[in-house]
């Protein structure tokens, strides 16, 4: 009979490892504000400027997996250039020149595959609008490997949505983003995090979770401490 033990301490090294590497690659992005750091928490998007924490276990494994399937399935078939619009660094995850609809953005996600587009995280539609007024296309495909299938067989699915944006649509995201940007760029020079639990996504915070959740939940108690004194 084998004999099985748990070796929680090489899975958390692994995670680590995971992490640090994740980190260093970071390190290598463009300077500046990328359209990622604006469409999610920008309390999050302050700290990772100003005194960055090292992603705990469970987000190294998510952007990991979401990073290694990118490049085994998108990368190596087309180019992905990274440029930039207004300050803000636009790393499109890749334009197929050959294809119909050459702006193509891939995710990964545990929602359902029976899920429609229009049931899809708003977020991603933000940075799909953000990449099309940088590439000046109004058309995009988005690539989307739902890792549970249906949460019955087969698994893993992917679909791809070819999604279609008006002038006006387009146009007043990228507002929106600017208007981010002001803010973000207004606290990093008063060297002041934006308010916590304001500037994002109910479910940044515990997706995770997020590395900075004790210091926001620290933050905001003293903020209530004081508003009863």
């Amino acid at each position: 009979m084998v004999d099985w033990a748990e070796d929680i301490g090489l899975a958390n090294k692994i995670l680590e490892d995971i992490g640090t590497d994740l980190a260093e690659s970071d390190k290598t992005r463009a300077k500046g504000t990328h359209v990622s750091q604006l469409i999610y928490c920008l309390t999050r998007s302050y700290y990772d400027q100003t005194s960055p924490l090292p992603l705990n276990p469970q987000e190294a494994m998510l952007f990991s997996t979401g990073i290694g399937l990118e490049t085994v399935l998108l990368r190596p078939r087309m180019k992905a250039p990274s440029g930039e619009k207004d300050g803000i660094h636009c790393p499109v995850d890749g334009l197929n020149i050959e294809g119909p609809v050459p702006l193509v953005e891939f995710k990964s996600t545990r929602l359902s595959a029976s899920k429609g587009p229009e049931e899809l995280p708003k977020t991603w539609v933000k940075q799909i609008m953000a990449y099309m007024y940088a590439t000046e296309q109004r058309e995009a495909t988005l690539a989307v490997l739902h890792l549970m299938g249906s949460y019955h067989p087969p698994f893993p699915v992917l679909k791809c949505w070819r999604m279609t944006a008006t002038d006006k649509e387009v146009w007043d995201n990228w507002q929106w983003l600017l208007d981010r940007k002001r803010i973000l760029e207004a606290h990093l020079v008063r060297q002041e995090a934006p308010k916590q639990f304001k500037w994002n996504e109910p479910w940044e915070c515990t997706t995770g979770p997020c590395k900075y959740l004790l210091l926001c939940q620290a933050n905001q108690s003293i903020e209530d401490i004081r508003a009863k004194s």
